[in-house]
């Protein structure tokens, strides 16, 4: 890591922190290496006087959330690589600029690499940093599984939970359930993001019987978290049991964050490994907290047995 200055074209002059040769393998067409390398603009002022990380961008979580969301998706083109690891650093460290260079090594005859180099400010994008929780207790892998690969298609999938086994509740006489957490990017609003989950709903064959609603399903896709905002928005049941975001069929509320995120070990669980320092937008309490408070144990991510999804 280094430091230089940037000045940016509101005239604005900032600090950077540099991190540069970032090594990755991803697939791009084929697995390959990328080195990665960024300069992010900051205000490190705070930072240093206090001597304090958290007054700072720290290097070591943006190069933790950038290696692992490349290395576990693939892509077409670099260019939309970097573009996706310049929303990372906008939209989850909050900085108000961001270059980022891409190259691949050796990737073209006779030459050492190639590669792009973008820079971006917040105006660049209309992100939302947001929580979701999956289920399923039929054919559970495969569908989980499937649900995942539909929902890269739209958002950007930054992390995932492992995939915990875990009892039923409520209807107990049903197959055990498969419970995990993703953290995403999208840019759409919360009513436009349930109806393209109830549309991954609906398109592996879920069935919503609302007299019961605990009972079993091939996939359940569920907003638990926006951020660290606390609202409402309204999604219609069609008479197939969807969500749209219509004037046909029965209007209901939703809020966030989930309720359920305070009540279920199986809800707070995934969420709270991907995200254990963030802070219940009402309660308060760290995730991590609040899934040791409900199962009772420090261990709180050794609650449920896990399963492997993709072996």
């Amino acid at each position: 890591m280094s430091l230089s200055t940037c000045k940016l074209p509101t005239g604005r002059v900032y600090d950077v922190i540099e991190i540069d040769n970032l090594r990755c393998r991803t697939e791009i067409g084929k697995k390959q290496e990328v080195v990665i390398s960024m300069r992010l603009g900051c205000d490190i002022r705070k930072a240093g006087k206090s001597d304090d990380v958290a007054d700072s961008v720290n290097d070591r979580d943006v190069s933790t959330d950038v290696i692992t969301y490349v290395e576990s998706n693939s892509f077409n083109l670099v260019e939309k690589l970097a573009t996706d690891v310049a929303r990372i650093c906008i939209a989850i460290h909050k900085v108000p600029w961001v270059q980022v260079r891409v190259h691949r090594p050796q990737a073209l005859r006779f030459s050492d690499s190639v590669g792009v180099l973008i820079e971006r400010t917040p105006e660049d994008f209309d992100d939302s940093v947001v929580h979701l929780s999956l289920g399923s207790n039929i054919e559970p892998k495969k569908n989980m599984r499937d649900a995942l690969t539909l929902l890269k298609k739209k958002v950007l999938v930054l992390k995932m939970s492992s995939s915990f086994l875990t009892s039923p509740q409520i209807q107990l006489d049903q197959p055990d359930f498969i419970n995990m957490a993703v953290r995403i990017l999208t840019d759409m609003a919360p009513a436009q993001l349930k109806t393209f989950l109830s549309g991954i709903e609906k398109s592996l064959l879920r069935v919503r019987d609302h007299k019961n609603k605990s009972g079993p399903c091939t996939i359940d896709l569920d907003i638990s978290l926006w951020g660290s905002k606390v609202l409402e928005y309204s999604v219609c049941n069609s008479g197939d049991g969807s969500n749209h975001n219509s004037s046909n069929g029965h209007i209901r509320k939703k809020e966030l964050p989930d309720p359920d995120i305070l009540r279920f070990a199986h809800v707070a669980v995934p969420l709270a490994e991907i995200s254990p320092n963030m802070k219940h937008p009402t309660n308060g309490s760290t995730l991590a907290s609040v899934a040791m408070k409900i199962t009772g144990r420090e261990d709180f991510e050794n609650s449920f047995p896990t399963v492997g999804l993709f072996r």
